[in-house]
């Protein structure tokens, strides 16, 4: 029996809890990738991991290494290094002290390929010579140049264009080193400015209908009219809640229409005391099953106008049945799922659509035809079958220079 391709996956986050998504993505990108690979994860980590949260991806991998480092070390080091040329992400994520231990570990599983999650990472892989490909997912030059555009104080302004110019330089310097790039949506692709004979391919974030629509309360009446789930760490998050408290719902006051909208996710609890007080939005913390938030309004609102990539939550709420008004800003990373959703960027749209979907949900044909598009063109297995070709295809065309190691 042939053994299996070796696959070494660095991440700059554990992928488990899927709180984040990098690390969804990256857990059902090692779901899928077992199957036919014995892969191998590096991945750091400010805190320990659980023995139940190792468990969970050890199920997909042959051997698990986490490095573990104090959020303190990691903002001092970006302190000290404050006008070197890097980006601050990089010097947040890279360690001299780790990558000695990554390359003793490394070397020693003799991996095949590599397959290196964000432009973060990649700095641990200079000088080894193997097929590397790299998931650069978003245009991170692109959501840094959007949050000093909507920076709220001038040091933010300074210092998210001080980044964009970094990333920019470092996002372009990558194109050597990597054999293959994939991101997460053409437009990402775009704003990226790949040069025309660098390999990219879209791998797209997927969703499990099946897993959203099996849930057990779905008769259960919403207590909510509205919702907005996510990670209320994430600056676009916490800004698209700013844009609901001081946009969104004083519009709905003047209108005299009454609206209870259900704030979402991890850190909600503390985004809560950010914002002055109202009897139509309610927060509500971390979801042991993330479909209770769903299934607990009767239709999705994502106002965001930060951020690159494709909205996770947008493809959960609607595999949970819920119709969504979203900003132009979300769907143009989703040009495939325009047709199924509402779009809105100022608070009268969203008005409109809010009362239009008051009196009219979606209609089961029209549920149908989403949850079609969802399970042909968006389930993770199928985006996976794409990575896969890939490190199949740069593995065995790869140069091998052995000259080097005499």
């Amino acid at each position: 029996m042939a053994s299996k391709t070796r696959v070494a996956v660095l991440a700059s986050r554990f992928p488990y809890p899927t709180e984040k998504g990098d690390k969804l993505r990256l857990y059902f990108q090692l779901k899928y990738l077992a199957t036919d690979f014995d892969v191998y994860l590096f991945a750091l980590s400010e805190s320990g991991i659980s023995s139940e949260d190792k468990e969970e991806i050890r199920q997909y991998c042959k051997e698990i290494f986490v490095y573990e480092e104090p959020e303190s070390h990691r903002r001092y080091r970006v302190m000290r290094n404050f006008f070197d040329p890097l980006p601050s992400q990089v010097h947040y994520f890279y360690s001299i002290e780790i990558r000695t231990r990554f390359l003793k570990d490394f070397f020693r599983i003799n991996a095949d390929v590599v397959f290196c999650q964000l432009y973060r990472m990649s700095r641990y892989l200079q000088g080894i010579q193997v097929p590397k490909v790299l998931d650069v997912m978003d245009s991170f030059a692109t959501i840094a140049q959007l949050q000093a555009a909507n920076a709220r104080y001038f040091y933010e302004r300074w210092f998210w264009r001080k980044e964009h110019r970094m990333i920019q330089r470092y996002e372009s310097q990558l194109m050597d080193p990597f054999h293959h790039y994939t991101v997460i949506s053409e437009r990402d692709a775009e704003l990226l400015q790949l040069p025309a004979e660098v390999p990219v391919t879209i791998i797209r974030n997927g969703i499990d209908v099946e897993y959203f629509q099996s849930y057990p309360n779905k008769e259960m009446k919403p207590a909510y009219d509205m919702a907005f789930i996510g990670n209320m760490e994430y600056k676009p998050n916490i800004e698209a809640v700013r844009y609901i408290r001081e946009q969104l719902l004083p519009y709905f006051d003047e209108n005299n229409v009454k609206a209870k909208i259900l704030i979402g996710g991890k850190g909600a609890s503390r985004l809560e005391n950010q914002f002055p007080n109202h009897p139509g939005l309610v927060f509500h913390d971390w979801y042991e099953d993330i479909r209770d938030a769903y299934y607990d309004a009767r239709m999705f609102i994502a106002p965001l106008f930060l951020g690159s990539g494709m909205q996770n939550k947008v493809l959960e709420a609607m595999a949970s049945n819920r119709p969504v008004v979203c900003s132009s800003h979300v769907i143009a990373a989703m040009p495939m799922l325009a047709p199924y959703v509402r779009v809105a960027d100022h608070p009268e749209v969203y008005l409109h659509h809010y009362k239009q979907l008051s009196d009219n949900p979606f209609s089961e044909e029209k549920q149908n035809q989403i949850f079609t598009v969802l399970k042909n063109e968006l389930t993770w297995e199928s985006q996976v079958e794409k990575l896969k070709k890939i490190l199949n295809d740069i593995g065995t065309n790869y140069e091998w220079n052995f000259t080097r190691y005499h």
